[in-house]
């Protein structure tokens, strides 16, 4: 299941550097610089790991997580992904400093020298961004970064090393063509060692990197960057040998909310801190690979969302929170709230859900599950019986308690068996959760959603019925139709009863479905089985992010 062909993306590829198209701009009338206190609201700083030569506010916190991958069919398992994160401060408008970690640990999904070698990297890296100058049009900042590669490994680079050093100079211009668009030049050099362990390394690496980012409005952008080896070679190519290519990148953020932005990108690079980001993806830098990057900025002076003040929440639209049987609720926690579930059932389904809701639009949730054992369920589509864990961010887009026609969310997973071998199988699951409240007491669910692992590919339509017969009690039913690599439905019917207004709450239902949660809600066995749960929903009231 791959979202962009190799055609697409190959047509989609920046031919040239923009280089022309910044010093072309010069003439342009004279742009006003808008800077909003609402960072979102801005151009990016950063061009997934493109330095540009904007600034964050003054105060302004951004915490950011993401993953980018190679498309899950070209390969084994899921394909080759690199996770990364990080945070920065502005201390004031012109001065921020920040940490970017990396980790990328998969065998390559091209051959090496006719093989298929393990590259390990996991890195962290310091960084410190001042703005040399502003004019309104044109923007100079400078930038150092000292890196940390704690894990670095590869029979290509003689096996495994410890604490290999690393830094980056960088000296981004943005010159501002008019509020919605803007152009960057940047010239960089990422410092590597020349050898690790007796084998040859990037060493120094000069470039020049050229880009551009468009915002037609407060909530969308679009952006694209080429960078350009000028001295140093930044590729490993299908014979080993260290080559120059060019790294770029494609793509836009939209804004979920004032401080939730969520941004797509192709790239063939293999790097997200300063240094890394000139390097490309094993081998040859041809493979493409297409992520997602989660920015939060938390702030209690920033609006919570687009909708305006929202309405005072009632007991049932709170008991509506919480997730089903084995479908999620396209609504989203209050704001500082936490939820827990625990649960377990017959063939030794178990596991545990933790729900946090650090803004309004914008949760995050943490399962643990052991999928039921039952020998009925297709055990070639099954990932594992053993515990795993699933994270991942919910988000918001529509919510019908403040005035939208109905609710609607994406929820976007991760998961990998906790137990080490069997490669520690990975799981991406994604699903799109919408609700309409029909009246007081009855809510209709529709999930369309996906999952992906190894070579099998999973997608269904999840139905729901939610019926409150009293305040506290509520009576679900859902069925999901399967198909791709299965053609049998799951299903779940049960009662949940709600303790008043204590959070406390505790269901039982019946299921052919071998898990609760992520990719178990689409296996289905031949034996119905019996699943408690218990719930608590714990308020922070006060707490602002």
């Amino acid at each position: 299941m791959a979202p962009f062909s190799k055609e697409f993306i190959k047509q989609a590829r920046f031919a040239a550097p923009l280089g022309a198209l910044l010093l072309g701009g010069a003439s342009a009338t004279q742009a006003v610089s808008q800077q909003s206190t609402v960072p979102l609201h801005n151009h990016p700083t950063r061009i997934f790991s493109f330095e540009t030569a904007n600034m964050n506010p003054a105060g302004t916190i951004e915490l950011d997580v993401g993953t980018i991958q190679t498309d899950p069919s070209g390969g084994v398992a899921t394909g080759n992904q690199l996770y990364f994160g990080g945070g920065s401060y502005a201390l004031n408008d012109r001065f921020s400093f920040g940490l970017d970690i990396h980790s990328y640990q998969d065998p390559t999904v091209d051959p090496i020298n006719g093989s298929f070698p393990d590259f390990i990297t996991h890195l962290g890296a310091l960084w410190g961004k001042y703005q040399l100058y502003d004019s309104g049009r044109v923007a100079i900042a400078a930038q150092a970064s000292i890196e940390n590669f704690f894990t670095l490994e590869s029979q290509l680079w003689g096996g495994k090393s410890n604490n290999v050093l690393a830094g980056s100079i960088k000296a981004p211009i943005t010159f501002r063509a008019s509020n919605q668009l803007q152009f960057h030049l940047t010239p960089s050099v990422s410092v590597f060692p020349d050898t690790v362990n007796g084998a040859q390394f990037y060493g120094t690496i000069a470039s020049i990197g050229a880009g551009v980012s468009y915002k037609p409005s407060e909530r969308l952008a679009f952006f694209g960057s080429v960078d350009t080896p000028v001295s140093g070679e930044n590729t490993i190519s299908n014979t080993a040998t260290y080559e120059s290519t060019p790294v770029w990148t494609v793509g836009g953020r939209y804004n979920v909310s004032p401080k939730v932005g969520l941004e797509g990108y192709v790239t063939n690079g293999v790097g997200y801190t300063p240094a890394t980001s000139i390097l490309t993806h094993w081998p040859d830098g041809d493979r493409v690979l297409a992520g997602l990057r989660l920015v939060y900025t938390p702030g209690a002076n920033k609006p919570d969302t687009y909708r305006g003040t929202p309405n005072p929440v009632t007991q049932h639209q709170a008991n509506l929170q919480k997730d089903g049987f084995t479908l999620g609720t396209a609504d989203v926690l209050e704001p500082g709230t936490f939820h827990f579930s625990a649960w377990g059932g017959q063939d030794s389904n178990a596991g545990g859900l933790l729900s946090f809701s650090p803004d309004r639009d914008f949760e995050i949730q943490l399962a643990f599950e052991q999928y039921s054992d039952n020998t009925t369920a297709p055990g070639g589509i099954v990932p594992t019986t053993k515990p795993r864990y699933m994270v991942g961010p919910k988000l918001r887009f529509m919510d019908q308690n403040n005035g939208d026609p109905f609710s609607l969310s994406a929820r976007m997973l991760y998961g990998r068996q906790i137990e080490s071998g069997v490669g520690g199988i990975g799981v991406f699951f994604v699903d799109l959760l919408g609700s309409y409240k029909a009246n007081s007491r009855m809510t209709l669910n529709v999930s369309p959603k996906v999952a992906t692992w190894g070579n099998t590919e999973l997608a269904g339509l999840g139905l729901g019925l939610n019926y409150a017969v009293t305040e506290d009690l509520e009576l679900i039913g859902e069925v999901t139709p399967v198909g791709m690599d299965n053609d049998e439905p799951t299903w779940a019917a049960g009662v949940r009863y709600n303790f008043g207004n204590s959070g406390f709450s505790v269901d039982a239902n019946v299921s052919n479905a071998i898990g609760r949660f992520g990719i178990g809600t689409m296996i289905a066995q031949d034996d119905p089985r019996v699943t408690i749960a218990l719930s608590k929903t714990f308020g922070t009231k006060g707490v602002k992010f």
